[in-house]
Formats: structure tokens, sequence, C-alpha cells
């Protein structure tokens, strides 16, 4: 008789993308149960590892989003309990999720990307800035457009000011693209397809991300061919050079005045609900349905160890 795997689906978690997940994690079980995968849901907690020793699945299925989830936390845990999981492995979810980091080795593969700098809230308060407007001020590693703050004027600045709640101790400030929004998704080592998304808010925030409606997905996007060309090369350059596992997201922004393209950073661990990119992406692409994605995770991740070595940037050195 036939094994049927068993997969714990990892969702919700600390996180401020914690409904995020959750959502991801109900449209993953939804997929897993329709493909006869016996699939168990585990809403992630400080008692996540007692949870997974006893239901000892074959495989997990990370439907987390932000800190813990995407960082490499719950990656090293699955590592130490030796539980093969979905996506990206330790260091690259760490690196990748670090939006510091990433823009290193974005800059060190000569990919260019928006110029910045980690600045305080103490010198953010005290208006200490050494970039002219307009420029974004984003999270070191957060997603989902969470506590991202588009200033285009001294306005702006004093209301930001005046609700500095947001603001966290350590944060990027980065020159503002203007242009086009791209994101472009890597599918088993293949860069498919890069969609435009033209929002109707100022940009593509958190509300423009989760409710429909509020944005416009435009596949393939409408850029010149060697700017197209050029993202799907320097998605899959970045997403190689870590080794990211079976899937990721990279975005962009693109200025048609100067012709530039500028990587903003890459997602090892894209969202997975009724409005996400990579979903949609692999439909118009490649004709992959939701249901067809979650299996071909499954069965790439099953297939292949955990990898925690860094063997795959040999070919940089």
């Amino acid at each position: 008789m036939l094994m049927i795997p068993t997969i714990a689906i990892l969702s919700g978690g600390f996180s401020c993308e914690r409904e995020i997940s959750l959502m991801s994690g109900k449209a993953v079980k939804k997929a897993l149960d329709s493909l006869s995968y016996n699939a168990i849901e585990i809403d992630v907690d400080s008692n996540i590892a007692e949870k997974l020793k006893k239901i000892n699945p074959h495989l997990a299925f990370i439907a987390l989003h932000g800190p813990y989830g995407e960082d490499g936390c719950i990656q090293g845990l699955l590592e130490i309990l030796g539980i093969k999981y979905t996506h990206s492995g330790v260091m690259a979810s760490a690196v990748a999720m670090n939006k510091v980091m990433s823009k290193h080795i974005f800059r060190s593969l000569s990919i260019d990307t928006p110029k910045g700098y980690v600045i305080s809230r103490e010198d953010l308060l005290k208006n200490n800035i050494k970039i002219d407007y307009p420029y974004v001020l984003k999270p070191i590693n957060e997603g989902s457009s969470i506590g991202v703050h588009m200033i285009f004027s001294h306005e702006d600045y004093l209301k930001l000011k005046d609700g500095n709640s947001t603001i966290m101790e350590r944060m990027i400030i980065e020159e503002y693209i203007p242009g086009v929004e791209l994101h472009t998704a890597v599918l088993l080592d293949e860069a498919i397809g890069t969609m435009e998304i033209r929002p109707k808010n100022k940009f593509y925030d958190y509300e423009a991300k989760y409710t429909d409606g509020f944005a416009e997905h435009i596949f393939p996007a409408e850029i010149p061919d060697n700017i197209y060309k050029m993202t799907l090369e320097h998605a899959l350059k970045v997403h190689r050079f870590l080794g990211c596992k079976t899937i990721s997201r990279s975005d962009f922004r693109y200025n048609p005045k100067n012709n530039t393209l500028k990587m903003l950073e890459i997602n090892t661990h894209p969202g997975f609900t009724e409005l996400s990119l990579v979903p949609e992406i692999a439909k118009l692409a490649k004709g992959i349905n939701f249901n067809e994605l979650v299996k071909i995770i499954i069965e790439d991740s099953l297939q292949h160890r955990n990898i925690r070595d860094l063997s795959h940037v040999e070919q940089y050195y």
C-alpha cells in the first residue's frame, strides 16, 4: 500500500503578518486535502517543538510570514528536529529577510539597488537625515509592506513624526524610485515570469496586497524586453547565489524616465493567499493552478535533504 505523507502546515506565529499567515495556511490545507495528503494545521507558538515531536510529520509546509517564520528561526528548529521542510534553508531565509544583508548581496552580484543606509529612531525624530525627499523608510526585517512609509515632503515627515509609534529603533532609509512596481517568480530553478503591479494607492502597501481590487495586475509586465529579461536574470542569479529552494519572488522598481532597474528584495517565503503573486504568475506563465503548485512544492521538498552548507556559492569565488 502506498504510504500517504503527513504534512504539518505551520502558520500563524508571532509576527505582524500572523493573519496573512493563517490565510496562507488555510489555502494550503484546502489544496493538500484535495490532493489526498494527510495534512495537519499547526498554529505556531512557543510549544511548536513539542507539537512537531508529537505529530512527527514527513514534511513541514512553512506558511509562516515575517520574523520567526521567514528569517531562518523555524528552519533552524526543523533542522535540529530532523524534519524536512518546504522553501529555503536557514542561511538563505535569514539573509533574504534582512534587507541590509540582502542589499550587500545584490551589490556584490553587480545588481543595482536603491541607495540608502540604516538610521536610528533618534536621528529620524531629530530629522538628522542624509537623503533628500522623496525617500522610503522601511523595517529591516518585516514583510507585506508592514511599517513602510513613503515620505514625499516635509509635511509627510511631520505626519510620520507625530505618529512615531510605528518607527522602530533601527530602520532602512533609502531613495524613492519612481516608476513601475515589478515582481518576478522563480520556480524549480527557473525564472518563470514578471508581473507589473499598478496599485490604486500611492504604493503597493498592505491594503493593496490583500484587498481585492486595490491593485491592477499586468502579466507579462509592460516594460521593454531588455528590462524584462534583466528581471528574470537578476531574480534567478540571487535565488541561486543564496541557495534558495523550490520557489522565491524578487521585487523591483523600474524607472522608465532614465531606463533604470533596481532590485528591492528577494522573498524566500512568498504569500499563498488567493491574491498572492507567485501562484498567479505560475498560473499565467505556466498554466500551473494553485493545487498543482502546492504539489510541486511538496514533491520537491520531500526529495531533497535540508541544505546547510555553502557549496552553492563556490562558483562565485
